[in-house]
């Protein structure tokens, strides 16, 4: 019994003298939290523009596809192959805009990199830096 507690208390111990980064089964150090993220993140995304130029944020729906992570494949895809794809990406965004009510003040589809501080953006709603790629009209 005195063998068993010693191992187990051993194996509870032994993270503490790990190297933080050094993560592995059976226990984790749980090295996603060990150490300082940065809270800076660049992305590529539509955005709809009133003919006002109000920004209007998009759902993922309106990009092709409910979920998020293959909407941002979509646009990385775009983005960074050739140009057809991006504006073929933008009319197919335009034409889905046009057919929603919800969206009927939304003019211009626009395609940015945009470079935002994920706590600012979140918290203090502070927009960061966005490059259009391509714009195109919403025709309904």
């Amino acid at each position: 019994m005195r063998v068993a507690t010693i191992v187990l208390l051993a194996a509870v111990a032994w993270p503490l003298v790990r190297d933080p980064l050094d993560d592995g089964f059976p226990l984790s150090t749980y090295p996603m939290f060990a150490v300082a993220r940065p809270t800076t993140l660049t992305m590529d995304y539509a955005l709809g523009e009133t003919r006002t130029g109000e920004r209007r944020t998009l759902t993922p729906g309106l990009v092709g596809t409910g979920e998020v992570l293959q909407a941002y494949a979509l646009f990385d895809r775009a983005v960074h192959g050739p140009r057809e794809q991006l504006q073929a990406l933008c009319t197919q965004i335009a034409a889905r805009v046009a057919r929603d009510d919800d969206y009927r003040d939304v003019a211009t589809i626009r395609i940015v990199t945009g470079r935002h501080d994920a706590v600012d953006y979140l918290v203090r709603h502070q927009i960061g830096s966005e490059v259009d790629r391509l714009r195109c009209l919403v025709l309904r």
